[in-house]
């Protein structure tokens, strides 16, 4: 038996129960049942599974990871060449839809289901990015609902990054210039991780940057 526990982060908000020695205890005693776990906010993944404490039922247990990125140009091509054929489609601006939709595979999927339906390049893609835009600013109002103090720091925050990856100073110097009072180095470092757990940016060497394209966003309190 397989069981898939899909957004597994979510749990973190079961009250009353912990699902983790639950799966611990399947692990070590049913040998017939496995454990599929995912979710798109890898940071809160981990700190619910807690892998890495000694104090957590799942500690020691050997698991593979697999993680996703973003698709590059030419992977972004080979899966939407590779679709159309098998939907027997010829299609060939694979570049446009790079452009717009950039690597996000969920997107692609999106996009070569409603192209199946219409066929018609430029309604698809308009579709598609109002689907994405809708989805994003949903799923982000939705990590601000719990963090009202916060809401427009990290609005601002979101808007820096968006422009160009910035540099924990840049961040730390725009955020202050925003709000024209001092913050505490505590307090930056605690946004960003509370974002880069969220999956709402990532770090790339020292800067940071947005975790994907931000299809058609913006970022206004």
């Amino acid at each position: 038996m397989i069981i898939v526990l899909d957004e597994a982060q979510e749990l973190v908000k079961a009250r009353g129960f912990n699902v983790l020695p639950v799966i611990a205890y399947a692990y070590d005693n049913l040998r017939r049942v496995r454990f599929i776990i995912s979710g798109s906010k890898m940071g809160l993944l981990y700190r619910f599974l807690r892998v890495k404490d000694p104090e957590s039922p799942l500690f020691g247990r050997a698991m593979g990871i697999v993680e996703l990125s973003l698709f590059t140009r030419e992977q972004s091509v080979e899966f939407l060449r590779r679709g159309f054929e098998e939907l027997g489609i010829g299609f060939n601006d694979f570049d446009k839809v790079y452009e717009v939709l950039g690597g996000i595979p969920g997107w692609f999927t999106y996009f070569s289901i409603k192209y199946y339906e219409y066929r018609d390049l430029e309604r698809v893609i308009g579709e598609t990015v109002s689907y994405a835009t809708a989805l994003i600013r949903q799923e982000f109002e939705n990590f601000l609902a719990d963090k009202p103090a916060a809401r427009d720091k990290y609005l601002t925050i979101m808007r820096i990054i968006a422009r160009e990856c910035a540099g924990w100073s840049e961040v730390k110097r725009g955020l202050e210039t925003e709000f024209g009072v001092e913050i505490s180095d505590s307090r930056i470092s605690d946004y960003l991780r509370q974002l880069l757990d969220s999956s709402w940016i990532i770090k790339v060497n020292s800067k940071y940057c947005p975790a994907e394209p931000l299809i058609g966003m913006t970022f206004r309190p």
